[in-house]
């Protein structure tokens, strides 16, 4: 029984590690990705911004016809 103890510690561990290792890995590639979409999110967001700024009419120029 002892000895069933043991291995059933050892491969717990085991699974803490094998689970920890997985974790680590998910999160570095979800990172990358926020870290992407948000590098190529924020400038496109400020050139959006820049052409409606520069494209739309001003309030003050507005001829109605």
């Amino acid at each position: 029984m002892n000895n069933s103890l043991v291995g059933n510690v050892f491969k717990l561990v085991g699974l803490f590690i094998i689970a920890s290792i997985a974790i680590s890995m998910v999160l570095s590639v979800v990172g990358t990705l926020l870290w992407l979409a948000l590098k190529i999110v924020i400038p496109l967001a400020i050139a959006v911004w820049l052409v409606h700024l520069i494209a739309s009419p001003q309030k003050k120029c507005r001829r109605y016809y």
